[in-house]
């Protein structure tokens, strides 16, 4: 559904979509402009929407090879990066035609030339840092918790200490776009106010989904939505084997940069989403939220399969890997991949992400079965369905429709119940409806009206029922 928003933003005029930002989405504005320019360049396909997120990835993943081999060693880099590859929350994102991905690179570019000031404090490395910083938290203000989290990794370092003046006059390269979008954003809290208040669940958010599911949050106990088969154990697995490798890593590196650069990464920005969120009293966490923390684990579960020095060329001790440094670091990618995989098919499969979102299955659906002159009566999810996969549904009289999302200002098309709509149904003599499954209030109403029921298409949220007046000819038996 989130995939689909991203279409109906894009897919729109510029000054449409401004006005857009001023009643919804404001947060993810910056995002839409690049993803519209993107767009134009190489379509609104699936696979285009996404590649910018792989890309991001693939950068994200190079830049924490980078990082590594500053921090420590070349092979230290390429086990953490392969390992932030192998999570399931790190194949999520970037699969994902949203910005969570494009804000994580730009965040490990910030942390990258951190570490590139820490070594040489020149000013280059602090524009960097800045430009990084800017962008991040423009595709996500959350991202604002990296430079808190910096701030701490600042104090605790010697030698970033004494840089804490350059460090101070980036940050409002951080503050400035972070504020300007909360500020935009507490008009628009309406967006989030789906999501389950704080209580016990978020230690399992915490602990299971922030970097070993895809899954969006717990809800009543359960991963919502239900993973693949077989993912529960391999969740709980992966949880056992890389929090007990994090764990060990930050008592392993607790005198090394690497621990105060990961460990202020990884807790600060959960602590600050969290107990901001009890303060407030207003839920804003998400483990999709923070991706942007996924390097974290990485870097310090690398540092207990290999050992790591400050590089020779920095005044350190080079860590040299031994064999069985290079064996602990294969049987640990390999375990992580096995324990991974059940996820990985997972999210590639039709309705891996969510089976509420079966947006194609009735896009596919109506493709193939309806006729041009046909009506189509859609809800409003279904509705964003339609913005989606337009080319299925052209041709149909679309009789839901009231105003729509570019004209209203919003992701969704405002849509009225087929109640309303009697005098738009009754010229056709075929209407498809598409509602949820376990609402077959539209199907009494077109039954009210005289049509009765013909050819049913089921998916795992929506059905797709072609409605027949009485009396037509040509009429095929339900399916």
């Amino acid at each position: 559904m989130d995939e689909a928003a991203t279409i109906s933003a894009i897919d729109r005029s510029l000054p449409d979509l401004v006005r857009m930002l001023g009643n919804i989405d404001a947060v993810h504005g910056f995002y839409y402009l690049l993803m519209r320019g993107w767009a134009a360049l190489f379509g609104l396909s699936e696979f285009a929407l996404r590649l910018p997120g792989v890309l991001a990835i693939g950068v994200a993943a190079g830049l924490v090879v980078a990082i590594g081999r500053r921090i420590g060693s070349l092979n230290y880099g390429l086990t953490a990066a392969l390992l932030m590859v192998l999570l399931p929350r790190t194949q999520y994102v970037a699969t994902d035609a949203r910005s969570y991905a494009l804000a994580l690179a730009a965040s490990v570019a910030a942390t990258y030339f951190l570490v590139r000031a820490r070594e040489l404090p020149r000013r280059r490395f602090w524009i960097g840092y800045a430009a990084a910083g800017l962008l991040a938290t423009l595709l996500s203000f959350y991202t604002v918790l990296v430079l808190v989290a910096h701030a701490v990794t600042v104090c605790l370092d010697r030698r970033l200490r004494e840089s804490w003046r350059p460090f101070l006059a980036t940050s409002p390269a951080w503050l400035i776009p972070a504020a300007c979008l909360a500020a935009i954003g507490a008009s628009q809290q309406f967006q989030i106010a789906w999501i389950r208040p704080i209580d016990s669940g978020v230690i399992a958010e915490v602990v299971l989904l922030q970097f070993f599911s895809d899954a969006y949050l717990m809800l009543d106990g359960d991963i919502a939505p239900l993973p693949t088969p077989g993912e529960n154990l391999t969740t709980v697995g992966l949880a056992v084997v890389l929090w007990g490798l994090t764990i060990v890593g930050a008592l392993r590196l607790r005198k090394h940069f690497a621990a105060r650069l990961a460990v202020p990464l990884l807790v600060v920005p959960l602590v600050c989403v969290i107990g901001g969120s009890l303060v407030l009293g207003s839920p804003y966490y998400l483990p999709r939220y923070l991706s942007f923390v996924l390097p974290s684990v990485p870097l310090l579960a690398a540092g207990v399969v290999l050992r790591v020095g400050e590089p020779a060329s920095r005044g350190g001790r080079s860590a040299t890997p031994s064999v069985w440094d290079g064996r602990a670091a294969v049987g640990v990618l390999a375990t992580v991949a096995l324990l991974a995989l059940p996820s990985y098919l997972g999210q590639r499969t039709e309705y891996g992400r969510s089976p509420g979102d079966d947006f194609r299955f009735v896009a596919d659906t109506i493709r193939a079965e309806a006729e041009a002159g046909e009506a189509i009566a859609l809800t409003v999810d279904a509705g964003l369905g339609r913005i989606a996969y337009q080319d299925s549904f052209a041709g149909l009289d679309d009789v839901t429709i009231g105003t729509s999302a570019e004209e209203w200002g919003r992701i969704y098309d405002q849509r009225f119940d087929l109640d309303a709509v009697e005098d738009r149904i009754l010229p056709h003599d075929v209407v498809w409806v598409v509602h949820p499954r376990e609402d077959p209030a539209p199907e009494r109403t077109l039954e009210s009206l005289g049509y009765r029921a013909g050819a049913r298409f089921d998916g795992p949220a929506n059905s797709v029922v072609r409605f027949v007046r009485d009396g037509v000819v040509g009429d095929p038996s339900p399916s």
